[in-house]
C-alpha cells in the first residue's frame, strides 16, 4: 500500500530497538523498512548502430556544404590577393617608365606573375596596362585644334595587354586606333573610342595616370577576380 511505502536509510533501520532471543540480539525490521523506492531504467535502443548512422548523416548535411563554402571563400580571397599584387607590382614598373612594348620587359611582367603562382600565358588571366591623360587645348595646336574632338575628355594614349585578352576587356574601353607593335594610340585627340570610360580623375596638361588591371579566372563556373591599381 502507498501508506506503507517508506524510504529508510541503513542508519534508520539499525536504530530500531533490538530484542533478545536465545542470548542473541535480534533486530526487528518492519515491512515498511524493506520497501525500497525504484525508478524505471532507461531502455537502450534496439538498433544503436542505425541511430549513430542517422546522426552522422545529419551532421554531414550541414558540415559538408559549410566546408565547401570555406574552401571556396579561402580560394577566392587568395586569388584576389594575387590579382592585387600583380596589378600593383607591374603597374609600379610601368609608372616608373618601363617600356612594355619590348619583349624583354613583357617577360619581366610574366616572371612577376609566375613568382606568385599565376600563369598568365596559360589562359588563366590577363594583365592590361593603360596610360591615360586629359586632352587639353595645348594638345591640339594649329589646324588640329579645329578637329580635336576629344578636347576636355580623358583618353587612353597607350595600351599593353599580356595574357588572354578574351577573358575580360579593360574597364577604360578599347581604342580602335591602337598600334599593336608600339602600344601607342595613334589618334587619341580625335578617336572617340580612345576616351577612357569610368575615369573621373582631373588631370592638368601634361599629367598622366598609369593604370594596371588584372583579371584572374577562378575554379567556379563564370567566376573570376578583378583588381585595378592606379599610379
Amino acid at each position: 500500500m502507498a501508506s506503507d511505502y517508506v524510504k529508510l536509510t541503513l542508519r534508520e533501520v539499525l536504530s530500531q530497538n533490538p530484542r533478545e532471543s536465545g542470548g542473541k540480539t535480534v533486530w526487528k525490521v518492519s515491512r515498511a523498512s524493506l520497501m525500497v523506492g525504484t525508478a524505471p531504467m532507461p531502455r537502450r535502443p534496439k538498433h544503436p548502430t542505425t541511430t549513430l548512422v542517422r546522426l552522422y548523416v545529419l551532421g554531414a548535411i550541414f558540415l559538408i556544404p559549410l566546408s565547401i563554402g570555406i574552401v571556396l571563400l579561402t580560394n577566392s580571397a587568395s586569388r584576389s590577393d594575387h590579382a592585387y599584387r600583380l596589378s600593383h607590382d607591374v603597374g609600379s614598373m610601368y609608372a616608373q617608365g618601363l617600356d612594355f612594348s619590348q619583349g624583354a620587359n613583357q617577360n619581366i611582367a610574366l616572371s612577376v606573375a609566375e613568382g606568385i603562382g599565376i600563369d598568365i600565358q596559360g589562359g588563366k588571366g590577363v594583365l592590361i596596362l593603360s596610360k591615360i591623360r586629359v586632352v587639353h587645348p595645348s594638345d591640339c595646336p594649329g589646324d588640329a585644334a579645329r578637329r580635336c574632338t576629344n578636347k576636355g575628355y580623358p583618353v587612353v594614349t597607350e595600351r599593353y595587354v599580356l595574357g588572354d585578352r578574351s577573358l575580360r576587356p579593360s574597364s577604360f574601353g578599347t581604342p580602335a586606333s591602337l598600334d599593336p607593335a608600339s602600344g601607342k594610340v595613334l589618334d587619341w585627340t580625335n578617336d572617340l573610342s580612345a576616351r577612357a570610360s569610368n575615369f573621373a580623375s582631373s588631370l592638368k596638361p601634361g599629367e598622366v595616370t598609369y593604370a594596371a588591371e588584372c583579371y584572374l579566372t577562378s575554379p567556379e563556373p563564370r567566376g573570376g577576380v578583378y583588381s585595378r591599381t592606379m599610379f
